[in-house]
């Protein structure tokens, strides 16, 4: 369940997530081809072997032992590293310094091996071979005039890059994609959440608490729509009295009047047609909207309704026991283009009428019917 519901989100937010991937892929590919400047890399390899020359057989393994605690090759590569050694190997290439700020130089021992690799980025792939292979061998002389027991060589030269290392369009559009898949699911399962706070709100303006009818305030804004909408319209306006449930109102929790109020809803919903409206029209009434209805026609719905709601609802409140609702309606039609005032005022004297009558139905205008 939990999948499926998640799979019509995203379903319902699909677009979300296609503009989403689509502007990460676009502004992936314009920085990469437009604002970011291509960056080349060269690499070269030292090698520190103990200096045959000048080593005897015991020399000799004291010199493996050395090497193998990595102490002497982590020295070799900071020494690689240390600017005194690259500004001093610019000098002698009779260059500014200052003119290579954006090139990036580094030295790393690689584990368990006697080789160092020299790194050299920047946004000229033929400086950077240059600057690796210049620095590199400067330090190499300098080196092996300090540690005459120890070798340090080319392994392997800098050669040019042809290609850059950044920016690489392809697979930074690929991970663009990715992300932007991403963002756009989460965009489309928030705007779900949202849509679905603000239904919720919604509905708690327009819906009544108790009974999960439309409010009064609610329906007779619907009642105003449809006079508007449809002017000549005949429509036929209803209201049901609830005589029985006054005695228990202000006795029974809050749970249990709740429970009768939706059973009425519920009951009265069932009852109707899609187009028609069930309103809660004050604590003891609801309002029944029948558009396009005639008063005439209206009269068998009523009695259906009445014959319904004449059903006692059983409780569970210290054992159980059955409050009848005793139901009295009166409702009117709108024939002559009256006001949603008139129609009103004239279901209410309908009602009136059939409270104070043994009618349980009566219709304004027109002999009551039971």
């Amino acid at each position: 369940m939990e999948i499926r519901f998640y799979l019509k989100i995203l379903q319902r937010g699909w677009w979300l997530i296609v503009i989403s991937a689509l502007v990460a892929v676009n502004v992936s590919l314009v920085y990469s081809y437009y604002i970011t400047t291509p960056m080349y890399e060269s690499v070269a390899r030292f090698i520190v072997s103990p200096n045959l020359q000048t080593t005897d057989n015991r020399d000799m393994v004291n010199s493996l032992e050395a090497l193998d605690n990595r102490s002497i090759i982590a020295t070799y590569a900071e020494v690689l590293n240390s600017y005194q050694i690259i500004n001093d190997a610019m000098e002698l290439l009779r260059e500014n310094p200052s003119d290579y700020a954006e090139y990036t130089i580094s030295a790393t021992a690689l584990p368990e091996a006697n080789i160092i690799r020299y790194s050299v980025k920047g946004p000229d792939p033929e400086v950077a071979a240059m600057l690796a292979n210049s620095i590199g061998q400067y330090a190499i002389d300098y080196i092996n005039g300090l540690y005459i027991n120890f070798n340090i060589t080319f392994l392997d030269k800098a050669v040019v890059s042809e290609e850059p290392y950044v920016p690489r369009p392809l697979q930074d559009a690929g991970l663009a994609l990715l992300f932007g898949l991403v963002i756009g699911v989460g965009m489309a399962i928030f705007r779900d959440l949202i849509s679905g706070t603000i239904d919720q709100f919604s509905k708690r303006n327009i819906l009544d608490y108790e009974s999960l009818a439309f409010n009064r305030a609610y329906f007779e804004r619907r009642i105003r729509q449809e006079i508007v909408n449809q002017p000549d319209a005949v429509i036929t306006f209803g209201i049901i009295y609830l005589n029985g449930v006054q005695d228990y109102y202000d006795s029974l929790p809050q749970t249990y009047i709740n429970k009768i109020m939706r059973k009425i809803t519920d009951s009265l919903r069932y009852q109707l047609r899609g187009n028609d409206i069930v309103g809660r029209w004050s604590k003891l009434q609801f309002g029944i909207l029948l558009p396009s209805t005639e008063g005439v026609s209206a009269i068998n719905r009523f009695e259906r309704i009445r014959d319904m709601l004449d059903q006692p609802i059983s409780l569970e409140v210290d054992g159980n026991f059955d409050i009848s609702l005793d139901v009295r309606i009166g409702f009117a039609d709108r024939q002559g283009g009256e006001s949603v005032n008139v129609l009103i005022s004239q279901a209410e004297t309908a009602l009136e009428i059939s409270a104070e009558s043994d009618e349980k139905i009566s219709m304004y205008r027109v002999r009551p019917f039971g």
